[in-house]
């Protein structure tokens, strides 16, 4: 009789633990360390024994998975981080090791500081990458980026390094604002009315207006008295299309209040919130490769976040002593929270906001 009935628990365990796992490349996995963990959830979840040739099966399971999942999930942690620490065999690779060697290449390679990332989000992305190309280890991975540059890109889509929205990383636009009543009060006595402003890398237009709506919000009916130039560029034409739509879902807004929402935006249509053509005309986009040697020239402020990971270290000095020429005496630069600035450029530029990566001009 004994051999009729079946723990569904085990099943059940088994199947979630497997895919706790798959984005684990930190630690062991191998039979003998999973055998371990699944019998360490065992011991803490009681068993559910049920006839094999009971017809109703198949709901039985699928209704303990959803009673049983947050439960299991717990013990699921507790299971693998124990064996993880312990394993029961002798252990040859150094995953963190490799881990940490994997972050180093990607920092001095493209500049991108992971170490600020959430680490277990960061797992699991780059575990979607090591997937993808087939591979097992982060040690593999390594070697794939060395022989594959173009990963690269792939990997920092991943990321969602990309992601725009209106005032992405708010507490960066706190000083950037105050930038902003700076340097307007610095051309006001100096009777100077240009402000000129280069979004580079301007994706869907969203930094770009962003820019316009806080100078017209430190502006307010001032804003006539200057000549304001924000110029959006970017090497994607249909984004720099789509930007000159100015139309934005309730999502990449969701950093306007409701009082600028319906200050500087116009009643949706088809779900999308249409910027006002007063700010609009603000802005003007154009394609624009970051490794052209012709830039925009006298330029107060350039933001270009997110944008330098892209690039090899050597193109990135390039890019910089281009801004740097581009840029007006204490002149402000702004990048990107996971980028930082090479050591060897740091004569030509000195922090101004370390949290929020700006720079100025030496």
């Amino acid at each position: 009789m004994i051999n009729n009935i079946k723990n569904i628990v085990e099943d059940i365990a088994a199947y979630l633990l497997n895919n706790a796992l798959a984005h684990r490349y930190d630690i062991c996995t191998c039979k003998i360390c999973q055998a371990d963990m699944l019998g360490l959830i065992l011991t803490k979840i009681p068993p559910r024994y049920i006839p094999v040739d009971d017809a109703a099966l198949p709901t039985l399971i699928k209704e303990a998975k959803i009673q049983l999942h947050n439960e299991i999930n717990l013990t699921i942690n507790t299971a693998i981080e124990l064996v993880a620490k312990n394993p029961n065999h002798a252990v040859s690779d150094d995953r963190k090791k490799s881990f940490d060697l994997l972050l180093n290449k990607i920092f001095l390679e493209r500049r991108l500081d992971l170490k600020h990332y959430r680490q277990e989000i960061l797992k699991r992305k780059l575990a979607t990458r090591i997937n993808a190309n087939n591979l097992t280890s982060y040690a593999e991975y390594l070697n794939f980026l060395n022989k594959n540059p173009l990963e690269y890109d792939k990997l920092f889509e991943t990321l969602c390094i990309n992601v725009s929205e209106f005032f992405r990383d708010p507490e960066v636009w706190v000083t950037a604002k105050y930038l902003f009543e700076s340097l307007i009060r610095k051309k006001a006595e100096k009777g100077e009315t240009d402000i000129r402003i280069w979004s580079a890398g301007c994706a869907n237009g969203e930094e770009p207006y962003s820019i316009a709506i806080t100078l017209k919000e430190i502006l307010q009916e001032n804003t006539s008295k200057f000549h304001i130039s924000i110029f959006g560029t970017d090497i994607d034409k249909k984004c720099l299309t789509d930007a000159l739509l100015a139309q934005y879902t309730k999502e990449q807004l969701k950093n306007i209040n409701e009082k600028n929402l319906n200050k500087y935006f116009i009643t949706p249509n088809n779900q999308k919130f249409k910027l006002k053509q007063e700010l609009v005309n603000m802005v003007k986009f154009q394609y624009f490769e970051l490794s052209s040697d012709k830039f925009i020239t006298d330029v107060d402020v350039i933001f270009c976040r997110n944008v330098f990971i892209y690039f090899s270290r050597d193109m990135q000095e390039k890019i910089l002593s281009n801004f740097y020429n581009a840029l007006k005496p204490q002149g402000y630069l702004l990048m990107g929270k996971v980028e930082t600035i090479a050591l060897d450029s740091k004569e030509s530029f000195k922090v101004i906001d370390a949290e929020a990566h700006i720079y100025q001009k030496n």
